[in-house]
């Protein structure tokens, strides 16, 4: 029987199914995302069999497509296994992780210097942007138009395909390279509007230090907040909090789904 287990990162929730149990009920990834999603969970987390002692998570969107890294879901793929510390592969990288008094802890395999960061100006301060890319692809704004909601504004700069031809998120965080302690709204390609992104963290953070920012940051979204800190020489870790509930059969699931 298939199960699956409830989780949440920040805000940001998910659904986690072991990949040996979908092949064993036939079930597929992507199709799987679709059924169960919709508008109550950011995506599927799917959990292979471990690799050199890592644990293979990948992260499929609410509308099937491949997610790429999920830094919040790998917070929650490590409360999962119910371990004090151990190791996850997402998108061909390897993520040491520990349990930590304020939630979990990854120790990211990059150095902030490995981030891409290119500024694009249109004018004056306020309108200048940042295209940061590592794992998925970001925008980062310090405004947006107020006569524009954020989805829509998330279209237009998705639609700019010569820049981002895999779709893009757009993190908007207004006072960028102003404070240590930063506020941020992120649209995330294939699910929209989400409460936290951990990779959309990460890139904030990537811009923020490149605008002279101290090595620890703190990254408020409406579903919690993450610390982004710089250690050992530029090394990256991010914390933050991660729970898992209890797990429900797929028949369970779609029975006590909450209605849109």
């Amino acid at each position: 029987m298939l199960e699956l287990t409830p989780g949440d990162g920040c805000g940001n929730r998910f659904l986690l199914v072991k990949q040996q149990a979908m092949l064993v009920e036939g079930e597929a990834g992507p199709d799987l995302a679709q059924r169960l999603c919709g508008v109550h969970y950011d995506g599927l987390l799917v959990l292979g069999e471990e690799v050199d002692d890592a644990l293979p998570v990948t992260i499929i969107n609410r509308d099937g497509s491949d997610g790429g890294a999920c830094l919040n879901g790998l917070r929650v793929a490590a409360c999962f296994t119910g371990l004090q510390r151990g190791r996850l592969l997402m998108a061909g990288e390897v993520v040491d992780w520990q349990r930590r008094e304020e939630g979990f802890e990854l120790a990211l395999p990059l150095h902030a210097e490995q981030i891409e960061v290119t500024e694009h100006r249109h004018g004056d301060a306020a309108a200048t942007w940042f295209q940061v890319e590592f794992w998925n692809p970001h925008a980062v704004f310090r405004s947006k138009p107020t006569d524009q909601p954020l989805a829509d504004f998330a279209e237009t700069v998705a639609a700019r395909r010569d820049l981002f031809p895999r779709g893009v998120n757009v993190e908007v965080v207004p006072e960028l390279g102003e404070s240590d302690e930063l506020s941020m709204r992120v649209f995330e390609r294939g699910v929209g509007e989400t409460a936290a992104c951990g990779s959309g963290a990460l890139a904030v953070a990537a811009v923020a230090w490149r605008l002279g920012a101290g090595a620890l940051l703190g990254l408020q979204m409406r579903g919690g907040r993450l610390e982004v800190e710089q250690v050992e020489g530029g090394r990256i870790h991010l914390r933050g909090a991660a729970k898992v509930g209890p797990s429900k059969s797929l028949q369970g699931l779609l029975r006590d789904a909450p209605k849109a």
